[in-house]
C-alpha cells in the first residue's frame, strides 16, 4: 500500500545514505525531554500473597527471592491514574510487576501498564493489544510507567485508539526498565519479546475478560520489539493467539555501527551516543561482550554515565570517535550480539504492517527491510506516508489501528506483499 510517491529501493545503500540513516537512529533514541521519577498513583492497593504493595517508586524494587510461577505471573499491582492520563473511554489502568525471562534464561521481574475497558467483555473475550515503546533511555527510571507524560494514556495515542475499539492494552517497560537491579539489554530482540509476551499473559490474570486474540504495535525501538515478539511468539508463548503486528519505522541498521567506529572516522562522532547505548545493551544481554575490553578509558567512562544520566538527555562530554574503541579491540562478540537482534533477522508468520514516513531518514532502510522480509515469505504490507516523519501522526495511526482491528476480526489480508 503506497500513500505518496515511492522511493527507489535498493539492497545496498551508498555511504552517505548509511550515515543519514544512522543519524535517524540517534534522532529517535535521543529526543531531548525531561524525565521524572513519579511512579503514578501512590495510593497502595491490593496485596501479594504475603506483603503489602509498596508505595511510590518502591513498587519497582522486586522481591527477593522472586515468587514461584510461570512467565506472566503477576507479582504485584496497583491502580495507576496520574494527572497526565486523559482517556475518554471508560477504563482503568494498573501498574503491574510480573514474572518474565531474563537474558540468562532465568526468571526475572518486569513492569508495565495494563489498561482495560470498563464493563463486561464480549463473547470470546476482549482482544489484547501490546504497545511497545520507543527509546527513552536505558536507566531503570527510563520506563513509560515511571514517566506519566510518556505513558500514552491519551485518546490520540495508540493506547487510546485501541481502547476505543474494545482492546485491553498492555505496555511493557521492557526488561531492566522500570524494575530496579537489572540492566536493560537495549535492542536485544529476545528480551523485548519476553517482556512483551509475558505482560500479555499477565493481562489475563488482571482482566479475566481478556481473551487469547492478540495484536502487537510498536514504533522505533518498539517496532523492533514488536517484530521480535512476533518472531518468538509461537515457541515462547504458544498460548498467545497472535493475529498480526504493526511495526512503525522499526530500529534498523544498528548492527553496522561497530564497523563505522572501527574506521575511527570523524564522521562517526555524531553517532557516539547511540553506539554506547548499543555496547551497554549488548553487554547486558551477552556476557561475552565486555565494554572494558572494547572501549578506551574515556569511552568506558561515557558508557558508564549512560546508565545513570537523566532519561532522553544527551551527554555533552562525549569523546570523539577516535577515542572510543581500544586499538585492536576484538569486535567479534559485539558484532555477533548485534547481528542476532538485527531487525532483518526476524521470521514472522503472522501479517505485518510496516508504516513508514517519507521525512524519516530511516525511510530508505526500512523500505529495503520490507523487501527483505517479503523475500523471506512474510505477509507484509508497506504503508508509505510521504509527509510523515519518524513517528506517524493521526491519520496514518488511524490506518494502523484499523488494520489491527481487521486482523482481530479475521478479515483476510492480501496473499502476498503489498507496496
Amino acid at each position: 500500500m503506497t500513500h505518496g510517491p515511492s522511493h527507489h529501493l535498493s539492497g545496498r545503500l551508498p555511504r552517505r545514505a548509511l550515515r543519514r540513516a544512522l543519524l535517524g537512529v540517534i534522532a529517535a533514541a535521543l529526543t531531548l525531554s525531561g524525565c521524572t521519577r513519579d511512579g503514578g498513583d501512590r495510593s497502595p492497593e491490593g496485596r501479594t500473597a504475603s506483603a503489602p504493595v509498596p508505595e511510590g517508586d518502591a513498587f519497582y524494587d522486586p522481591p527477593h527471592p522472586l515468587p514461584p510461577g510461570k512467565p506472566g505471573t503477576v507479582i504485584r499491582q496497583r491502580p495507576y491514574a496520574p494527572p497526565e492520563a486523559a482517556l475518554t473511554p471508560p477504563s482503568h489502568t494498573v501498574l503491574v510487576m510480573y514474572l518474565s525471562t531474563g537474558t540468562d534464561g532465568k526468571p526475572v521481574a518486569a513492569s508495565g501498564l495494563v489498561t482495560v475497558p470498563d464493563g463486561p467483555a464480549p463473547a470470546g473475550g476482549r482482544p489484547v493489544a501490546a504497545v511497545d515503546h520507543g527509546t527513552l533511555g536505558i536507566g531503570s527510571a527510563c520506563a513509560p510507567s515511571r514517566i506519566p507524560a510518556f505513558a500514552g494514556l491519551q485518546d490520540s495515542s495508540p493506547v487510546g485508539k485501541l481502547l476505543a475499539r474494545g482492546f485491553a492494552v498492555v505496555q511493557p517497560d521492557y526488561i531492566g526498565l522500570g524494575v530496579t537491579g537489572i540492566r536493560h539489554p537495549y535492542l536485544d530482540g529476545e528480551s523485548a519479546a519476553h517482556a512483551t509476551l509475558d505482560i500479555v499473559r499477565a493481562a489475563r490474570a488482571i482482566d479475566p475478560g481478556s481473551g487469547p486474540a492478540t495484536l502487537l504495535y510498536g514504533g522505533s525501538q518498539g517496532g523492533h520489539a514488536a517484530l521480535w515478539s512476533a518472531h518468538h511468539a509461537a515457541v515462547y508463548a504458544p498460548d498467545v493467539d497472535l493475529k498480526g503486528v504493526v511495526a512503525n519505522a522499526p530500529a534498523v541498521g544498528f548492527e553496522w555501527m561497530p564497523a563505522l567506529f572501527a574506521q575511527q572516522d570523524a564522521t562517526a562522532t555524531a553517532y557516539t551516543e547511540v553506539f554506547l547505548l548499543l555496547v551497554n545493551g549488548a553487554a547486558a544481554a551477552d556476557p561475552a561482550v565486555r565494554p572494558a575490553e572494547l572501549l578506551t578509558p574515556a569511552g568506558l567512562a561515557a558508557a558508564d554515565r549512560v546508565w545513570t544520566r537523566p532519561c532522553m538527555a544527551a551527554d555533552p562530554g562525549l569523546p570523539p570517535a577516535s577515542d572510543i574503541l581500544r586499538p585492536g579491540a576484538d569486535l567479534g562478540p559485539l558484532n555477533a550480539a548485534l547481528k542476532r537482534s538485527a531487525t532483518g533477522e526476524v521470521v514472522v508468520t503472522v501479517p505485518v504492517l510496516l508504516p513508514q514516513g517519507g521525512n524519516d531518514v530511516l525511510s530508505n532502510l526500512n523500505q529495503t527491510l520490507a523487501r527483505e522480509l517479503c523475500d523471506k515469505g512474510v505477509n507484509l504490507e508497506f504503508a508509505y506516508y510521504a509527509d510523515q516523519g519518524h513517528t506517524i501522526g493521526d491519520g496514518p495511526l488511524d490506518d494502523a489501528i484499523a488494520w489491527m482491528d481487521a486482523r482481530r476480526l479475521g478479515t483476510p489480508t492480501a496473499p502476498s506483499c503489498r507496496f
